[in-house]
């Protein structure tokens, strides 16, 4: 039986590469290849979760899939990963497993409007991760999106008695009758990646960066530390600071 492993961030195909180039470990929709004499797999998740269109379109290859789909969560099932283990035909998790759920999440420029048609996009999105929940479950959608409002972590036992899993893996009992993403780089550091990458070598085992680059690059990574250390050594002048707006964040689920 072929497994297949959901492993660290999700992410979309075009910018899988730029995640393995830095050594995140991702997964991607062009990662999940199914046999093609349709035979059984076991999928493996342990995932943070993260694109949610990235999680939609495995979520679906799965679930289109003729053969039978076995899901494992070995770590943790969240936010688009525990979309992903809604595909399964038989879902087990470890008894150190966890899944969560909360709504989908994005950043938005520009003025009222925009943010408003963005609002109501979210809302869509939600509700429809919601159904994919209630689908598996034979619970409502109404009852996931109350949970998904309070952004809702369930142990392995919970996951089952939400109908989200059918089984404790290695416990011998029958299981009872009866799912925004962190740590996604901002889009300046892939784009700044992309560049990078654009200006490699052709062997892709050899990678040459100039000093003026690793300097700008260590620079940036260390300035929020280094503002941390400023702030705890004079805590006066951090209080007389003005507040700085915060900034929006990216599409997330």
């Amino acid at each position: 039986m072929k497994t297949i492993k959901v492993k660290g961030m999700i992410v979309s195909d075009d910018v899988a590469a730029i995640y393995n180039w830095l050594g995140y470990d991702v997964t991607a929709p062009k990662d999940v290849v199914l046999p093609e004499d349709s035979s059984d797999v076991t999928v493996e998740i342990n995932s943070p979760g993260g694109d949610v269109y990235a999680g939609a379109e495995i979520y679906t290859a799965l679930r289109a899939y003729e053969g039978t789909v076995n899901v494992n969560i070995v770590g943790m099932a969240a936010s688009a990963a525990s979309v992903v283990a809604m595909a399964g035909d038989h879902v087990a998790i470890s008894p150190m497993g966890q899944m969560m759920i909360h709504n989908a999440s994005a950043g938005a420029q520009g003025n009222a409007t925009a943010h408003q048609h963005l609002a109501t996009v979210l809302e869509g999105v939600s509700s429809q991760i919601a159904d994919s929940y209630a689908a598996r479950s034979g619970k409502s959608a109404a009852d996931f999106k109350a949970l998904m409002d309070k952004e809702t972590y369930f142990t392995a036992k919970e996951a089952v008695e939400q109908g989200l899993a059918d089984e404790i893996m290695f416990e011998d009992n029958e299981a009872p009758t009866v799912a925004a993403g962190f740590g996604i780089l901002p889009t300046e550091v892939l784009n700044k990646a992309r560049q990078m990458m654009s200006n490699e070598p052709a062997s892709k085992y050899t990678v040459t960066l100039k000093a003026e680059s690793i300097k700008a690059i260590v620079a940036e990574a260390i300035k929020p530390l280094q503002e941390q250390i400023n702030a705890l050594k004079n805590p006066v002048a951090k209080q007389n600071n003005e507040p700085k707006e915060p900034q929006p964040k990216r599409f997330l689920f």
